[in-house]
């Protein structure tokens, strides 16, 4: 329909905008850029955010290129991916992008393949990033940390998988109270937020791309238990208490994502040992990113 169209098309500037937003955010703390933008009213201060933009923009671009180069190997059909904007800016960039399926999968390996480059390639570049920026953190010198944007010590606990990379590249940080804001590397900002993205979209839930992975490994109907009870167990999460980003979540799976994918035209033959394995470690991957580091508390 019409309204579908202008929605999908305001969806690019609306990203375009979280994303900067998130840029500025977090060097909204950095002392030197809040003197430059509040006291000294001099806006080229922002020109040090677009790093972080541009960096937010290549992980996820990396991702729609690996779905695209594995839909073209195996003879798939996709749609423009349509970007998700954050309404969470302050914390978090935006929620990736929806690549939606114009064919029919040949079989269950192809759909696997498909779900799974995506998110799985993002991660991968956002590891790299996370790690190397965290040595960049630690090895830079006083001039260099204080042009660092900054995070809350509370933003690296959310994730048990970032938590236990600072514990071992940067403890004295993992120490610091919830509320203290740390300067870091860019690059570890923008795998920080690259990470959570990707693991979000890993989640083995309808049409998300870790919900197309559990319905390529399992089949139709386990894939349909496995969605159904991870989904309400995201809603239970979000009624416990959980972030803002994951009742934010929840919200757009129900409203965007919430039909079961198209299935393959080869519904019967079973992936082969290897690509279950790496749906699990995939899924287990997932998990440990959106899962809390111990001693993480939602901040009031």
């Amino acid at each position: 329909s019409w309204l579908s169209k202008i929605g999908k098309m305001l969806c690019y500037p609306l990203t375009a905008v979280s994303i900067f937003y998130y840029s500025v955010s977090m060097y909204a703390l950095n002392p030197a850029f809040f003197d430059s933008i509040v006291n000294r009213r001099d806006l080229t201060a922002l020109y040090s955010c677009i790093p972080l933009a541009l960096g937010t923009i290549c992980i996820q671009t990396i991702h729609e290129v690996a779905h695209y180069l594995v839909a073209k190997r195996k003879k798939l059909k996709i749609g423009t991916p349509v970007p998700i904007p954050s309404l969470h800016p302050t914390s978090f960039p935006f929620f990736g992008c929806i690549t939606p399926l114009r064919s029919f999968p040949s079989n269950r390996a192809a759909l696997l393949d498909f779900a799974l480059s995506g998110p799985m390639s993002a991660i991968a570049v956002s590891l790299g990033l996370v790690i190397g920026g965290a040595l960049l953190t630690v090895r830079a010198s006083p001039f260099e940390i204080a042009r660092f944007p900054v995070m809350s010590v509370a933003n690296m606990k959310s994730s048990f998988l970032l938590g236990s990379i600072l514990s071992l590249l940067a403890p004295k940080t993992m120490m610091l109270p919830l509320a203290q804001p740390v300067p870091m590397h860019p690059c570890f900002v923008v795998g920080a937020s690259g990470l959570i993205s990707s693991a979000l979209n890993l989640l083995p839930i309808f049409r998300l791309d870790g919900g197309r992975a559990c319905f390529a490994a399992m089949g139709q109907r386990q894939g349909a238990v496995i969605s159904v009870f991870s989904f309400l167990l995201m809603v239970s999460m979000v009624l416990s208490g959980a972030s803002s980003i994951f009742l934010t979540w929840t919200f757009l799976v129900a409203l965007l994502q919430r039909r079961q994918e198209i299935p393959p035209r080869d519904d019967v033959t079973e992936v082969d040992g290897k690509r279950l394995t790496v749906w699990l470690l995939s899924f287990l991957l997932s998990i440990s990113i959106l899962v809390p580091f111990p001693g993480f508390r939602l901040l009031a």
